[in-house]
């Protein structure tokens, strides 16, 4: 897979190369004398050939990066979001657990159905490198479901989803009392 990816990234320099210089030699920036004269549209077909290549590489790089987390969590049972509540965290914390879990879902293109609270968002989800705003997204959507500020000094700390559960049901405890 990698490899693939660099054969479609060398492609896309490439193209975008000779696109370039057929758009000057057709512009006249370059002396004819110096190249073939070819008309302007060669070189938009280059560059769509180079923009074609750029996105099967990022399609490419993303199914690798799903294929990561997958196999991280594989030969774990699959669980729903309430069972994984239940299952993994203390009752008076279940429920916070199923409903981070749910909101994770809607933030990240990889089955959750097995994972575990030890697992790290970026390096086991690989939700960096899915989408790079994921992370901040998945904030700003726990603050508005629980009615809570998460501070950027807490929210860098949080590594695990269980550090989010741990923090957010503390937040909702004390907004509570």
């Amino acid at each position: 897979m990698k490899r693939r990816q660099q054969q479609l990234n060398i492609a896309q320099i490439v193209l975008l190369l000779i696109g370039c210089a057929m758009f000057l030699l057709s512009s006249g920036k370059i002396p004819a004398s110096l190249g073939w004269p070819f008309p302007w549209y060669f070189s938009v077909v280059f560059f769509f050939g180079a923009l074609a290549c750029g996105f099967y590489a990022s399609k490419s790089i993303d199914e690798a990066e799903r294929q990561r987390a997958r196999a991280h969590m594989a030969g774990r049972p699959a669980l729903s979001d309430s069972e994984f509540g239940k299952q993994h965290f203390p009752p008076d914390r279940s429920e916070v657990a199923a409903k981070l879990r749910q909101i994770l879902r809607h933030h990240i293109s990889v089955d959750l159905s097995q994972m575990h609270p030890d697992d790290r968002f970026i390096e086991d989800l690989r939700m960096d490198a899915l989408d790079s705003l994921s992370t901040v997204e998945y904030v700003i959507e726990i603050e508005e479901k629980f009615s809570i500020k998460i501070p950027n000094e807490a929210a860098e700390k949080m590594a695990t989803f269980q550090s989010v559960v741990d923090y957010v049901a503390e937040a909702v405890k004390t907004k509570a009392n």
